[in-house]
């Protein structure tokens, strides 16, 4: 066989492999943890904005790769099984969002310049679907509220909770992700603006 023919015959077997391993290949499935609220508050604001800058995240869950934990002592990231944005930047959204649906402050940010009063910070130190003993969903966060003017930190929470998942797919696991991040929401949003009344009340702001 000549050089080119060879190299032809080449070409077309990698071509063959490689079309057949996308074929084989699972897709890529994207999901997102969007928290359900129920209808904004209508009263008017009385405290003061707040910024809830993007979450850190522990180095084990900041990928987009979805992590499954396999057992107690192993887990895995998956390629199939993606996220639609880092955790740390998609449960900070939810935050906002519900901070904002309580119609407490003036404005609730990512960023803010002159920096507002409050901030609300977060660390996301696990987001996983758990395989076994039983499908589930286990979120852990660790949130505080600090006082811009002198960086004292007035409240902190501490969250690490899991859900049962309705089914053994991946989707049941973020549904029950969804319902857990929604009930943690419903929460945290309030101890928030309590501890930031509580701390305005006694001139802290």
């Amino acid at each position: 066989m000549r050089p080119r023919s060879i190299r032809a015959a080449l070409a077309a077997a990698l071509a063959a492999a490689l079309m057949a391993c996308s074929l084989s290949a699972p897709p890529i499935r994207y999901f997102e943890v969007r928290p359900t609220r129920g209808e904004a508050a209508t009263a008017a604001p009385t405290l003061p904005s707040v910024i809830v800058p993007n979450f850190s995240c522990l180095s084990a869950y900041d990928h987009l790769r979805v992590v499954v934990r396999r057992s107690d002592v192993e887990v895995v990231t998956s390629r199939s099984l993606q996220w639609t944005t880092v955790p740390g930047r998609m449960l900070s959204q939810g935050v906002r969002y519900y901070l904002e649906g309580t119609g407490r402050f003036e404005t609730v940010r990512r960023d803010a310049k002159p920096r507002p009063p409050y901030t609300v910070e977060g660390q996301v130190q696990v987001i996983e679907l758990i395989e076994k003993p039983a499908p589930a969903a286990r979120l852990a966060l660790h949130v505080n509220v600090r006082r811009s003017a002198d960086g004292v930190v007035i409240a902190e929470e501490f969250i690490d909770e899991s859900r049962k998942a309705e089914g053994a797919d991946p989707g049941d696991g973020i549904l029950a992700m969804r319902a857990l991040y929604t009930e943690i929401l419903a929460r945290l949003s309030a101890r928030v603006v309590a501890a930031i009344e509580e701390d305005v009340g006694a001139g802290g702001s």
